[in-house]
């Protein structure tokens, strides 16, 4: 009899079926046990790569190896990578793109990656163009080949250009990532719905892509705010209402009225300008404090006078406003204009005309205008 415990004896004609039963089970333990050793082995060997390749610390290389514990070799990673560096990104880039998206590595690179770079070569993205809209909007890897390429074709369209598309993209992180069925062609039919235009719209996305990206109800809401405002729709400001607004928070519209009122200002006054040149709050406090001084101070100019003439708040107090008061004055100690001006007409023309107006009429009685024209602009870019 053979005995295995205190309590429990078998027989002896069980001995050779119980020896070869614990051999058996020896072996299949030992081989499931090198088999998990190989399968933590992987991702160590993943984890050495990205930090020795891709510049990630061990810590975070350690939680990115998890989805790559497929690959066999150097091999497949490193086709990845030489394929991206080929392509204009360098080792900064590679840090971020694999931090985000480590499967990246484990991509075939002639069936996924080559395909995607020929479509967004022939969509006209190449060189630096080529390397933004992949750190910008990763989803170009992520998503179908026809998916990507028909989301840019819908942008490109409604902006009009490849120029104003490039553009658009540079500055909109995961804008490719964006719903247009969700979000956009939504945005787009309340925005008609209010009477504003393909053309205007497209002069809105110009000025602030960001505005077609939130979500609809936030568009209604500034719809319904702009209206409280006194902008109605079908009017030629209401879309550059919903700009600034979108800007604009109501903390920041609120601030803006009091550093106004300071000023002079009435309430009404302030909605006023609103209504006629929206964009006039659009600049910083200190900006729009730093010009009605200036204004009040060296142009002589009433708070009422710039409340209805608010495009004056719009300008670059160095590279329009102080230059071109500097110039008028010297022009009025002439006693040109019988000595006066009107700001506002002399502010907002444009440089042609302010040439043709204020300088070229009068240079054959004062040769010395063009050099005093000059001296009063070379220092705008300074200022």
């Amino acid at each position: 009899m053979l005995k295995l415990t205190s309590s429990l004896t078998i027989p002896s004609f069980y001995r050779p079926y119980l020896v070869g039963a614990v051999q058996f089970l020896s072996t299949f333990t030992t081989a499931v046990a090198a088999s998990a050793g190989n399968l933590s082995a992987e991702p160590h060997f993943m984890a050495d790569y990205l930090v020795a390749s891709c510049g990630l610390s061990p810590e975070k290389a350690a939680e990115a190896s998890k989805p790559l514990r497929r690959i066999k070799s150097r091999q497949q990673p490193d086709s990845v990578m030489d394929f991206f560096k080929k392509h204009g990104f360098d080792d900064s880039h590679l840090k971020k793109l694999i931090s985000w998206y480590p499967r990246w590595l484990a991509f075939d690179v002639e069936k996924t990656l080559a395909p995607k770079f020929r479509a967004l070569h022939d969509l006209g993205f190449t060189g630096p163009a080529l390397t933004h809209i992949v750190l910008s909007n990763p989803v170009v890897i992520n998503h179908s080949l026809h998916h990507v390429v028909s989301k840019i074709q819908f942008w490109r369209d409604l902006l009009g250009s490849d120029e104003h598309l490039k553009k658009f993209l540079k500055g909109n992180q995961w804008l490719l990532g964006r719903s247009i069925e969700k979000t956009i062609q939504p945005n787009l039919s309340v925005l008609k719905d209010c009477g504003i235009s393909d053309q205007r719209i497209t002069l809105v996305l110009k000025k602030h892509p960001r505005f077609i990206l939130q979500k609809p109800d936030a568009l209604r809401a500034l719809i319904d705010r702009a209206e409280g405002l006194g902008v109605l729709p079908g009017s030629t400001m209401f879309h550059w209402a919903l700009w600034v607004l979108f800007l604009v928070s109501q903390e920041k519209f609120d601030a803006k009225l009091e550093v106004l009122r300071g000023f002079g200002w009435s309430e009404a006054e302030f909605l006023a300008a609103f209504r006629k040149a929206p964009a006039f709050l659009t600049g910083s406090v200190s900006s729009m404090r730093e010009k009605m001084n200036f204004l009040m101070r060296d142009s002589a100019c009433a708070p009422s006078y710039v409340a209805r003439h608010p495009v004056l708040l719009t300008l670059s107090l160095a590279k329009r406003l102080i230059p071109r008061n500097r110039y008028l004055e010297a022009l009025k100690s002439k006693e040109l204009h019988g000595g006066a001006y009107d700001v506002y007409t002399a502010m907002v023309c444009s440089e042609k005309k302010f040439l043709h107006y204020y300088v070229l009429r009068h240079i054959d009685k004062f040769p010395d205008l063009s050099e005093l024209y000059a001296a009063s602009f070379e220092g705008r870019n300074t200022l």
